[in-house]
Formats: C-alpha cells, structure tokens, sequence
C-alpha cells in the first residue's frame, strides 16, 4: 500500500466530529536526489492515486462498509514521508480547488 499502487486505497477511517470519511494515502517517496523519481513522475504518481481515491467517493464504493453512514463530505489526508516541493504544493491546491465542489478536502500531512 502507497502511492505507486493506484488501486489500493492505503486506509479508510471515520471522523465522528467532522461528520467524515477520511481516506489515508501514504508517500514514501523521496522528492529530491540520487534515488528520487523525477519530480514530473512523482506528481504523476500521486496524481493517478489522488483520482483513484476520487473515484471510489464518487461511485460511493464505500457504502459497502459503510452501509448505514452519512457523510457531510470526504477527507484524503496525504501522508508523506519527505518534504514536499514547491511544485507539489502548487499541484495539492490546484488538486483542492477542483475537487472542493465535489466535497472533497485535501489535507497533506
């Protein structure tokens, strides 16, 4: 589970105070040196797991675990492991600003 398997979704909890579905994506890649993907491949990385993530809010997959629940909207809390870069920053908000109509927040840890 992490971000270089798209068709996983790495956790799934519920956040009774916020009224939520939360969903955890893991980062373990490094973003800068010898051993890291290009930046390039890195967002795309992260970007084909942000929208699987969309995805399975969207179709409401979830309601097969959680078929008694009603959620005010959905968290994907990012979780990475290594500071992100600038790009990366640029890349979470533009992410936000089109998925927040959709009652979806980001949140990068």
């Amino acid at each position: 589970m992490a971000i270089d398997n798209p068709n996983i979704i790495d956790g799934i909890a519920i956040d009774k105070e916020r009224n939520a579905i939360v969903l955890l994506l893991t980062d373990h890649l490094l973003w800068e040196g010898e051993d890291a993907l290009s930046e390039f491949e890195h967002l795309n990385l992260l970007q084909d797991k942000i929208n699987a993530y969309i995805s399975y809010l969207e179709s409401r997959q979830y309601e097969a675990t959680y078929p008694n629940e009603q959620f005010s909207f959905a968290v994907i809390e990012i979780y990475f492991k290594y500071s992100v870069t600038e790009n990366c920053e640029k890349f979470l908000n533009e992410v936000q600003n089109q998925i927040g109509q959709l009652g979806i927040k980001i949140e990068a840890m």
